[in-house]
């Protein structure tokens, strides 16, 4: 069985009813940074921006990054 990882960044921001734009302005990200972070065809993300995202979100590595199994076919 094959699986995906997934930034789940955008399910964050909704549970918190934060938007990207304050997100940006509190990690000191781009907020087209973040927009792509809370896409589903988010396909690389720098250690730097997974550490400012953690620390400012307060959660942990685990928390923003899933491992799920693909849909089988």
């Amino acid at each position: 069985m094959s699986h995906h990882v997934r930034i789940r960044l955008n399910e964050i921001l909704h549970e918190r009813r934060m938007t990207r734009q304050e997100l940006a302005h509190l990690t000191g990200l781009r907020p087209s940074t973040v927009s792509d972070l809370c896409k589903p065809t988010a396909s690389r993300i720098y250690l730097s921006t997974i550490a400012a995202l953690c620390t400012t979100l307060n959660i942990s590595v685990e928390e923003l990054i899933v491992l799920e199994p693909d849909e089988p076919c």
